[in-house]
């Protein structure tokens, strides 16, 4: 996660607008022959010598904007024509899953789940099962009783008198 993070680093605000063009030269070449499909060297770094002079117009505090950030300001003004490969390097960056821990996740509540007693389960209830038992901090956030009121007023077979 260290070493992903560290090829994007110099995409911040901070480095962005204290940073040399020289060095900065630098590392949009290393990141580009990362990822050099998706990204050209030349055209990112005339992008990123462009957008630091232009961000601090854009931007109050330019100097502690995140990557996050940054890419935000790109969109909320529409900028993605202008600095497509800026984009994308902070797409990519912003995209990159670090670990595999949500999957390790998902697989061990999925055994813990369809354990020996539970083993004739449907599939759509099974899914359903994981997904509360995944997301288990917005599970505890939810009223028992609307969802029996909601449940009940879907189901009633009242006839009107």
């Amino acid at each position: 996660m260290s070493r992903i993070a560290s090829d994007f680093n110099f995409l911040s605000g901070n480095l962005l607008s204290t940073m040399e063009s020289e060095k900065i030269k630098l590392w949009v070449n290393d990141l580009a022959l990362k990822y050099d499909r998706d990204l050209n060297a030349a055209e990112l770094y005339s992008e990123i010598e462009n957008f630091k002079y232009q961000a601090p117009l854009l931007m109050t505090k330019f100097e502690n904007a995140t990557q996050l950030d940054i890419l935000k300001h790109i969109h909320q003004y529409s900028l993605k024509d202008l600095y497509p490969n800026l984009e994308v390097a902070l797409r990519i960056f912003l995209t990159i899953p670090v670990t595999t821990a949500s999957c390790e996740r998902s697989f061990s509540k999925l055994k813990i789940i369809k354990n020996y007693l539970r083993s004739t389960i449907s599939q759509n209830r099974l899914t359903g099962m994981a997904i509360l038992s995944i997301e288990k901090d917005i599970v505890k956030t939810i009223s028992f009783d609307d969802v029996i009121d909601q449940f009940a007023s879907i189901k009633s077979r009242k006839v009107p008198l």
